[in-house]
């Protein structure tokens, strides 16, 4: 008990030093209006969430395979600026390599469709190609500040199987995500 009333008693001199009021209170005064001054965070004011893509088990039964998947969730960007400063967000995917080895899989693209939020802050784009470069899939709609939730999520994978060797196995490959800010 004695620690829990040292810590309120520090706490409550820490906030009496942040917070004054401009009327004393006392029998004449019985209310006070009170002020704070608030500094805001100036860095890590913007994070980006992407949903996992798994195209699970699939069998090649041409040389030239196509898959599609619809992804876990999808992307939510949040922007705590305090402002609606336009941004962009890129993607890009890297090479598919065996799990178990070194293996590349033969993929020739890697098209991410985005669909835009329902309110309107953030505006997907269509079969953009981020195989291995970058590829604008949302950009700011208006008023793009605060949490925003993405439309739904789809992905397609191109194997080339007719020029190239696929090693049965599970590929894993890495998607990375840069959020630009301004026009």
């Amino acid at each position: 008990m004695i620690q829990l009333f040292t810590f309120l008693s520090f706490l409550l001199l820490i906030l009496s030093k942040n917070v004054k009021a401009d009327n004393q209170i006392d029998s004449q005064n019985t209310s006070a209006q009170s002020f704070i001054t608030v500094t805001a965070p100036t860095n890590n004011i913007w994070t980006v969430n992407a949903p996992s893509l798994d195209f699970g088990s699939q069998t090649a039964a041409a040389s030239l395979l196509s898959f599609n998947i619809n992804a876990s969730g999808p992307i939510y960007i949040t922007n705590l600026s305090g402002t609606s400063t336009s941004f962009s967000l890129q993607q890009s995917v890297s090479e598919f390599t065996l799990t178990s080895g070194s293996q590349i899989l033969p993929v020739t693209a890697f098209y991410l469709t985005v669909a835009n939020s329902s309110d309107g802050k953030l505006v997907g784009s269509s079969a953009v190609n981020i195989f291995k470069q970058n590829g604008e899939v949302i950009r700011s709609g208006t008023s793009a500040n605060g949490r925003m939730t993405s439309g739904a999520v789809n992905a397609q994978i191109r194997v080339d199987g007719a020029s190239k060797v696929i090693l049965t196995g599970s590929y894993k490959a890495t998607i990375s995500s840069t959020l630009i800010s301004g026009p």
